[in-house]
C-alpha cells in the first residue's frame, strides 16, 4: 500500500501545475516594496489534469476495500485540486454511502470549483445523505 501511495505522490508531483504554485493573477493582497509577502497569500494551483484523474481512478479501481480507497482519494485531493466532476468519479468508486460522504466532506476545501458541489446530488441513493453532506461542508 505504501508503494502505491508513493507512486501516486511522485507521479502527481511530476505533472505540470502541481509542484509549482502560481500567484492568483492579481487577486489578493500584493506586498508593498520593502515588505514581506503576507503569510496567507492566496495561491492558485491548476486543477488536476485528465491524466491525473485517470491515474487516481485506476488506482481506486484496483483496491478491494473502501478504507484503502478512502486513504488514496484523500491523499490525491490534498496533492491537487480536483473539479466536482472528477470528485464524482472518485466518489462513485466507494461501495458504501458513508465512505462516499466522508470523502466528499473531506475533499470540499480542496475542490477547484466548490460552487458546483450541488451537482453531486445524483451520487447519493438518499437525499438525506446529500443534505447532511452539504450541511457539513457549509458549516466549516
Amino acid at each position: 500500500m505504501k508503494r502505491i501511495l508513493f507512486a501516486i505522490v511522485v507521479a502527481m508531483m511530476a505533472m505540470p501545475g502541481i509542484a509549482q504554485h502560481h500567484h492568483a493573477g492579481g487577486r489578493g493582497p500584493q506586498p508593498r516594496p520593502g515588505h514581506h509577502e503576507p503569510r496567507h497569500e492566496a495561491r492558485y494551483v491548476e486543477p488536476a489534469t485528465n491524466e491525473q484523474v485517470a491515474m487516481v481512478i485506476q488506482v481506486l479501481d484496483n483496491q478491494s476495500f473502501d478504507d484503502k480507497r478512502l486513504e488514496i482519494a484523500k491523499l490525491s485531493v490534498v496533492l491537487a485540486p480536483f473539479r466536482v466532476r472528477d470528485l464524482a468519479q472518485m466518489a462513485s468508486r466507494f461501495s458504501f454511502e458513508d465512505r462516499k460522504k466522508e470523502f466528499l466532506i473531506f475533499a470540499y476545501p480542496y475542490c477547484a470549483d466548490p460552487e458546483n458541489y450541488y451537482d453531486l446530488i445524483d451520487l447519493f441513493s438518499f437525499r438525506s445523505d446529500f443534505d447532511e453532506m452539504m450541511r457539513t461542508v457549509r458549516s466549516r
